[in-house]
C-alpha cells in the first residue's frame, strides 16, 4: 500500500508542475502583428478597406480585436484600438487564460524599406 502512495504522490507532484506547460502561452508577454478589426467581421475587416466597415460595426456593439497570423484577439483596451483601425499595428502584452489580449501598447507597424 505505501508503494501505491509514493506512486501517487510523485504522479500528483509531476502533474502540479507541469502545469503551466499545459497552459500554453496564457499569461505569456507577446508582441503580435496586425490588424485591428470587428468580432462580427473578423479577417475580412483585417485591412485598410475594412475600416469604414469595423468601426461601424465597433458602433453598433461588436468588440475590435487583433487579426494576426490568422487568430483573432479580443483587446482589452479598446478606446486605443478605435484608433488604430485599419493601420497595421503591433500590439504588445499579455495572453489571457481566454485567449483575450491585455494590452500593453498598441503602435503603428513599422514599414518595412524596399
Amino acid at each position: 500500500m505505501k508503494k501505491n502512495s509514493a506512486l501517487a504522490l510523485a504522479l500528483s507532484c509531476a502533474l502540479f508542475l507541469s502545469l503551466p506547460a499545459l497552459a500554453g502561452e496564457a499569461g505569456k508577454d507577446v508582441k503580435l502583428t496586425g490588424y485591428i478589426t470587428d468580432q462580427w467581421c473578423g479577417a475580412r475587416n483585417a485591412n485598410p478597406e475594412g475600416k469604414d466597415c469595423a468601426l461601424e460595426c465597433a458602433k453598433k456593439g461588436a468588440a475590435l480585436m487583433l487579426y494576426s497570423d490568422g487568430k483573432l484577439y479580443k483587446l482589452s483596451d479598446q478606446k486605443a484600438a478605435m484608433k488604430h483601425v485599419g493601420i497595421e499595428v503591433t500590439v504588445s502584452g499579455s495572453l489571457a487564460d481566454d485567449g483575450s489580449l491585455s494590452v500593453a501598447s498598441i503602435e503603428e507597424a513599422s514599414k518595412k524599406k524596399s
